[in-house]
């Protein structure tokens, strides 16, 4: 009885694993067709991919954007292109951005790749947000048929209220590039002076801080660190005013400034606001 038993469960397995496939392989009808499916982790797709340089000190970031296709794998390469789409990009290419190919494959047994290429920190980006659209390109292997994201294929439905303007046709992907810092909670003014992104940069190379150590002055600097950090700072500012040559030079022109470069700058010492013309008169 056991011996009739395996053998009847057994082949009930074998139909219904049968009936799966077949579901399976009769869940896609239709062309095949090429879509932007950005991802960060597992959350849904994503409208847009920002650049914010203002948040790293890095002058370089790489960038991936996965594109995925539609229907089943082949048994053989599929090119397709991609163009910076010139109606909507304000980025400049080798400026702002290097390495974006022309043409791109998914190659054979698979139905994704990963578009990469570089940003760079230019200057323009701290005074606007460059844009750099990323356009598919229709050809022999794809259609693009997904013009909106909720005709997807995995049902792109939109669920995030972002500050970028949405663009719902999967054929096109967003690049925002921007270099824009504000001062962060940790600043301890009477220290260090007036914020600018220019000294901040200059204090996390020097002291090896990052970021999220300036995001609180209760627990991530507090006074006796934020004193070292002066105290060194200062030391190079002073190191660096022996030469008109070699002065540091805050984003307005003037001498950059901390408390440290008049306590422990003496007579050598300035004062916020001094301009080069002043001090080496």
């Amino acid at each position: 009885m056991k011996t009739y038993l395996y053998y009847f469960t057994t082949l009930v397995s074998i139909v219904l694993i049968s009936m799966g496939c077949e579901k399976e392989m009769m869940d896609y009808e239709g062309e095949d067709a090429l879509y932007f499916d950005v991802r960060y982790s597992m959350d849904a797709h994503q409208f847009f991919t920002a650049v914010p340089f203002g948040s790293t000190l890095e002058d370089t970031v790489h960038v991936e954007c996965q594109v995925m296709a539609s229907g089943y794998p082949r048994n053989y390469d599929r090119e397709f292109t991609v163009i910076a789409n010139p109606d909507s990009t304000t980025a400049v290419n080798e400026r702002d951005y290097r390495g974006l190919q022309n043409t791109y494959v998914i190659k054979a047994g698979e139905c994704r790749t990963t578009i990469r290429f570089i940003a760079i920190r230019s200057a323009e980006m701290a005074e606007d947000t460059l844009v750099l659209q990323l356009k598919l390109q229709g050809g022999k292997h794809f259609k693009l048929l997904y013009t909106n994201y909720e005709d997807g294929p995995n049902n792109f439905s939109p669920i995030y209220n972002d500050k970028f303007s949405r663009n719902h046709d999967a054929a096109f992907h967003n690049i925002y590039m921007y270099d824009v810092m504000t001062q962060p909670q940790g600043w301890w003014k009477g220290l260090w002076g007036e914020f600018s992104a220019t000294k901040w940069r200059l204090m996390m190379h020097l002291t090896e801080t990052t970021f999220d150590d300036y995001s609180s002055i209760l627990t991530t600097m507090p006074m006796a660190r934020a004193n070292t950090i002066n105290d060194e700072v200062g030391k190079y500012l002073l190191e660096m005013a022996k030469s008109r040559e070699t002065v540091v030079l805050d984003e307005d022109g003037t001498m950059m400034y901390v408390k440290a470069v008049q306590t422990l700058g003496g007579s050598s010492g300035w004062g916020a606001g001094t301009k080069p013309e002043d001090y080496f008169k």
